[in-house]
């Protein structure tokens, strides 16, 4: 689920003093010496990325999903973006649950590493990843322009009229918003009424977000559906029969970030008004292999 701006889920302020008793979740960023056992072995201390692929091990991506496993999908489109890219570019890790108040930036997903030599850990915010990847990832065969003018382009498809429908379908429609959204969000919060404020936080965020980027007003859930499907019309074209976007020959960040919002869209039991934006993506059969091509290599 695409995140909120980073205050949707901060709560009022006597909930906030609740959860200084209660955390939600105790993320030590600042490690003592080998403190924990999960990182063990690791190690960004490196000259080279040989070497560094060789000693980085059991990283850990704390973001919003339901698993250790990293094969287990997040459930929120950010976190599953980034969760998905480390994947494509073979760096391993383990996912952990999280939430943004443990987060050092205010938002998910972050990675921490530990230095086997210097016997410290390393926080990476989700600002800092892309940059720590391409730095500390073995080399991509997808050489696709990230600055290019028509990657932006269909970039902008992407965070715009797809993440709108996506906020209004499992964040303003009642229907998601309850069997969904809260129950995922608020899964180690069952404390009442946290569960009800937290829905209502990010109900709000998610309105305030579209109105921000919309040419309307006041959009409308078949205004926003009806400019997502649209989007896939676009990124269909685009992908037409290739195996990647751009015509690479190998997965890249754009496949990602396509696939964080496909893979959600055909997997989570969505109901409501926002089957009107999961119909519309079955009706893309490329697309739909795309997110099945990386489901199927990176994610069973």
């Amino acid at each position: 689920m695409a995140s909120p701006p980073q205050d949707a889920l901060r709560a009022p302020a006597f909930i906030r003093r609740l959860f200084s008793h209660f955390p939600l979740i105790t993320h030590p960023v600042d490690l003592p010496p080998m403190s924990i056992e999960d990182f063990q072995l690791l190690s960004t201390n490196t000259t080279t990325r040989q070497h560094t692929e060789k000693s980085i091990n059991n990283n850990t991506l704390y973001s919003f999903t339901d698993s250790t496993d990293s094969s287990i999908a997040s459930f929120n489109p950010t976190c599953l973006k980034w969760q998905t890219y480390l994947k494509i570019r073979n760096i391993p890790f383990k996912t952990q649950s999280s939430n943004n108040h443990a987060s050092p930036s205010g938002s998910l997903p972050f990675l921490v590493i530990s230095s086997q030599s210097d016997r410290i850990s390393q926080t990476i915010s989700s600002p800092k990843l892309g940059k720590w990847i391409e730095e500390h990832a073995v080399g991509s065969v997808n050489t696709v322009d990230t600055d290019g003018g028509d990657y932006r382009a269909f970039l902008s498809l992407v965070e715009g009229a797809i993440r709108d429908a996506w906020l209004y379908a499992l964040y303003i429609d009642p229907t998601n918003l309850s069997t969904l959204t809260i129950p995922k969000y608020t899964a180690q919060v069952s404390l009442w009424p946290v569960p009800q404020i937290l829905g209502s936080q990010m109900r709000q965020a998610a309105i305030d977000a579209i109105r921000k980027s919309s040419t309307s007003t006041s959009p409308t859930g078949t205004e926003l559906y009806s400019k997502a499907i649209e989007a896939f019309r676009a990124l269909s074209t685009l992908l037409s029969s290739d195996t990647w976007f751009f015509g690479a020959s190998e997965a890249g960040m754009f496949d990602a970030e396509v696939f964080a919002y496909t893979h959600l869209l055909l997997s989570l039991e969505i109901g409501g008004s926002g089957r009107v934006v999961v119909e519309g993506l079955i009706g893309f059969e490329n697309l739909v292999e795309h997110e099945e091509r990386i489901r199927q290599r990176w994610f069973s």
